[in-house]
C-alpha cells in the first residue's frame, strides 16, 4: 500500500484526497449547523473546558509532557509532529462560535473554529474578522498560537493584533483569561507560542462591518523596482487602501491588487466576477492576464475574495494535480472542491515526506518593506519560483511587552510600527527537477538574508536553523519568563523542538558536523 501511495501520488489525491474532502465538509458543514441553531454552544463548552482541566491536572500529575490530542495529519504544518508520540495528548475538540458581540465588534470563537466556518457564519450577518485569513481550513487557534496575515495586515498587523482576549488552560489545570489589561505579559507572549505555554479554550477577536463585494483593482508592472516603489508606497500610505496584496510572476513583472468593500450599487459599469466557482480558472492564473490585458476593475461577491487562493491551496495544486486549471477538469470535477491539506497529510508516506523535504520549497519570509526587492533578487536564481505571494503587514512595537517578535527599529514617523512584508515561496524548484538543487543550503542561506535584515522566518515551515539561530532571531525573553510563570516548562516543550523538523528526517546539528567534516576532508585531499 505504501509503494502504491508514493508512486501513483496525483491519482491517489484526484481519487481519494478530493471525493473524501468534499464529503468530510459536507459533513462538518451539517455538524456546525446543528449545533449553532439547535445547541447551547457556550453551555457545551464550558463543559468542555472543565474536562480539559480535569485531563491537564491528570497529566500533569503524570510527570508527562503534554500536547493536544489532534492528529499530526490534521494539522496545517507540512511536519508530521512526531513528537507527540512520547506526550499525554489532551483532546481539545472545541471547533465553535460562541458569540458575536456587534455593540462592541468583537466575535468569541473557539480554537478549532475555521476561517470558512468564521466566514459562513460572520459574513451573513454583515461581517467579517479584522484580518480574515486565507484559506478555509486553517483554525483560529493554529492562527493565534503561530501567525496569521492577511491582505488587511498593512492595517492591523497580524492576526493577533485584533484579540481581545485570550483563554487558557495552564499547565496546572487553571483557567485564565489574559487581555492589554489584565494578565498583560501572557497576553503578549501567546502569540507564535505554538501551545507552548498553555492550552488555548477561546478567543475574542475584532470584526469589521463589511459590503456585499470586494471592489479589486489589478495593477500590473513590468519592472521590478517600479513595483518594489509602488508597493512600498501604497502599503506605507498614511491612508492606505483597505486590502492589499501581489503576485510576482517573474523577475520583472507583478501584479499589485488593492481592494475596498462595496455594495455594488452604483458601479453598473463595473463587471461581477465571482472567481471561486467551480468552472473558473484559479485565480492566480487570472491575476497573471492582467500582465497582457492591462490595469483592471472589478467587483468580487466577498467570500469568494476572501477565499480566493484556496480553490488553487495558492499555488501547489498544480504540482499535485497537474491536469486541476484544465476546463475538462474544471467542468467535470472542480466542484468537488480542492483536496485538503489534512487528507493529503494523511496518505503521505515517509518517502513521499523525504521527497518533498528535498525537492519542494514552502517557505514563508517576512522582511522590512524597504528590502523587498533584495530578497526577490535572492529568490529568482537561487528558487526560480513563480508566482510568489507578497502581503504587507504592520510589525508593532510593544513597548515593555516585547514578545517573540522583537520590537521594530525603523518605525515610520509618529507611529509605533515599521512596515514589513510577507514573502511566500511555494513549489517545485525548477532546479530541483534538475538535480541541480540542494534544499539545505539554499533554505539556510534565506534564513541568514532575512536574519540580517532582522526578518522572521514562519514556523509552520520546515526550519534549517541552529536553536542559537532562531534564538537570535526570535526574542524568547518574555516567552520564557511565562513558561517559568505559568509552570510550563516541565509541562511542554519548547517552540523550537516542536517545529523542527523530524528527527529521521533531518537534524541541524549532525548535517553541520558532517558538513564541517567533509570540508577538513577536501582540504587535506589538496594538501
Amino acid at each position: 500500500m505504501k509503494d502504491f501511495l508514493t508512486k501513483h501520488r496525483g491519482l491517489v489525491i484526484f481519487l481519494f484526497a478530493v471525493p473524501f474532502s468534499f464529503i468530510y465538509q459536507k459533513i462538518q458543514d451539517f455538524q456546525n449547523w446543528f449545533y449553532r441553531n439547535f445547541r447551547n454552544t457556550n453551555k457545551l463548552h464550558d463543559t468542555a473546558v472543565l474536562e480539559i482541566q480535569k485531563a491537564v491536572q491528570a497529566a500533569a500529575a503524570s510527570g508527562k509532557k503534554m500536547c493536544t490530542a489532534r492528529k499530526p495529519w490534521k494539522t496545517m504544518s507540512i511536519r508530521t509532529a512526531t513528537f507527540k508520540n512520547d506526550m499525554a495528548q489532551i483532546p481539545i475538540d472545541l471547533r465553535n462560535i460562541l458569540d458575536l458581540d456587534e455593540k462592541e465588534g468583537y466575535v468569541r470563537v473557539e480554537p478549532m473554529a475555521t476561517m470558512g466556518d468564521i466566514t459562513h457564519f460572520l459574513v451573513p450577518k454583515g461581517y467579517a474578522l479584522a484580518v480574515q485569513v486565507e484559506m478555509d481550513d486553517l483554525t483560529v487557534g493554529g492562527l493565534c498560537m503561530g501567525v496569521g496575515i492577511e491582505t488587511s495586515s498593512h492595517r492591523y498587523g497580524f492576526l493577533f493584533e485584533t484579540v481581545r482576549a485570550f483563554e487558557v488552560v495552564t499547565a496546572d489545570g487553571q483557567l485564565v483569561r489574559a487581555t492589554r489589561e489584565e494578565n498583560a505579559e501572557l497576553f503578549h507572549a501567546l502569540p507564535w507560542s505554538h501551545g507552548t505555554i498553555g492550552f488555548l479554550v477561546a478567543v475574542e477577536l475584532k470584526v469589521i462591518p463589511v459590503k456585499k463585494y470586494m471592489r479589486l483593482t489589478y495593477l500590473p508592472f513590468h519592472s521590478q523596482d517600479e513595483f518594489c516603489e509602488n508597493f512600498k508606497t501604497l502599503s506605507e500610505s498614511e491612508n492606505p487602501r483597505s486590502f492589499l496584496e501581489a503576485l510576482v510572476f517573474s523577475p520583472n513583472t507583478g501584479v499589485i491588487m488593492c481592494g475596498e468593500f462595496d455594495d455594488g450599487k452604483s458601479n453598473n459599469n463595473i463587471s461581477i466576477n465571482p472567481i471561486n466557482r467551480w468552472h473558473k480558472q484559479w485565480f492566480y492564473k487570472h491575476v497573471e492576464s492582467f500582465l497582457h490585458s492591462g490595469k483592471g476593475e472589478e467587483l468580487i461577491p466577498l467570500r469568494h475574495y476572501f477565499h480566493r487562493h484556496t480553490p488553487s491551496i495558492f499555488f501547489q495544486l498544480k504540482d499535485l494535480i497537474p491536469f486541476g486549471n484544465k476546463p475538462w477538469y474544471r467542468w467535470l470535477f472542480a466542484w468537488l472542491g480542492a483536496p485538503k491539506i489534512s487528507l493529503m497529510k494523511y496518505t503521505m508516506t515517509k518517502e513521499l515526506r523525504h521527497r518533498a523535504f528535498l525537492n519542494r520549497a514552502t517557505q514563508d519570509v517576512i522582511v522590512p518593506v524597504s528590502r523587498m526587492g533584495e530578497v526577490l533578487d535572492f529568490i529568482h536564481p537561487n528558487y526560480e519560483i513563480y508566482p510568489l505571494w507578497v502581503c504587507p503587514v504592520k510589525l508593532l512595537d510593544h513597548g515593555q511587552h516585547e514578545g517573540f517578535l522583537w520590537n521594530p527599529d525603523n518605525l515610520l514617523d509618529n507611529n509605533n510600527y515599521e512596515m514589513y512584508v510577507d514573502i511566500g515561496i511555494y513549489g517545485i524548484p525548477p532546479g530541483a527537477q534538475r538535480k541541480t538543487w540542494d534544499a539545505i543550503p539554499t533554505s539556510r542561506n534565506l534564513e541568514h538574508l532575512v536574519a540580517k535584515m532582522k526578518g522572521y522566518h514562519m514556523l509552520y515551515a520546515d526550519i534549517f536553523m541552529t536553536r542559537k539561530e532562531f534564538e537570535d532571531m526570535f526574542n524568547h525573553k518574555l516567552y520564557r519568563k511565562m513558561r517559568a510563570k505559568y509552570k510550563a516548562e516541565t509541562a511542554f516543550p519548547e517552540v523550537y523542538d516542536k517545529i523542527v523538523p523530524e528527527k529521521w528526517l533531518f537534524d541541524i546539528n549532525s548535517y553541520l558536523a558532517e558538513t564541517e567534516a567533509s570540508k577538513k576532508v577536501a582540504v587535506g585531499s589538496r594538501q
